[in-house]
């Protein structure tokens, strides 16, 4: 494959499986302030743009309608709670990441990971993974004022390491990542078992589909 001096990594749905442990964090949230719980599925399908967002479409889904910004904040401070006690506790590393994160680690590509999970909660699942240390930098959904499909992540690695957008790949599993790495114009591939809203992923004509992450070994 062509050789990239970066490769940016999106985390949830692409390298990690952690539906389980944000189920099990909002339905622990929910309980604690009198709400139904939600399924697996539904948090496959909500999940990808960060906290706030996944937050509001579980409300939306029990009808609930906060009255101010500062109630909803402190759900979503609840939420971050429970979550950073889930964190690691219902996940799974999909095949084939951690063999090639750790051979590629061994090159001379730089690694990163951009998500738009928030950085306590990122930092927590990769070092229940023991993923943590086999990154170079590690940006995350309140790393920056914008969240992903915004480029400014991959601008600030861009800046950070004097590269071109022809020497960066991104690789992701939504429509989301597809949209984030064409606003920053870098290539992007994308794997077809993680979470995209519920959506086919070619619909969102990435450069590339592949089926794991062993296509960059």
């Amino acid at each position: 494959m062509k050789k990239y001096a970066l490769i940016v990594f999106d985390l949830d749905g692409t390298l990690l499986d952690t539906a389980g442990e944000v189920t099990d964090a909002i339905n622990d949230t929910f309980n604690e302030v009198g709400l139904p719980a939600i399924t697996l599925e539904q948090t496959r399908n909500w999940v990808g743009k960060g906290a706030p967002d996944f937050l509001e479409k579980a409300l939306q889904f029990c009808d609930v309608t906060l009255q101010t910004q500062q109630d909803f904040d402190q759900l979503l401070a609840i939420f971050y709670r429970h979550y950073e006690k889930r964190s690691g506790t219902n996940s799974q590393v999909f095949p084939q990441v951690a063999e090639v994160l750790n051979e590629l680690h061994q090159g001379d590509s730089k690694l990163a990971l951009l998500t738009n999970k928030f950085l306590v909660g990122t930092e927590l699942v990769l070092k229940a993974h023991q993923l943590h240390h086999l990154f170079d930098d590690i940006l995350a959904g309140d790393s920056f004022p914008q969240k992903k499909p915004d480029p400014v992540g991959i601008h600030f690695l861009m800046d950070k390491y004097n590269l071109t957008a022809e020497q960066i790949l991104y690789i992701g599993d939504s429509s989301t990542d597809v949209q984030t790495a064409r606003n920053a114009g870098v290539d992007v591939w994308v794997v077809p078992y993680g979470y995209n809203h519920g959506d086919d992923i070619r619909e969102a004509k990435p450069d590339r589909i592949i089926q794991n992450l062993s296509y960059l070994s």
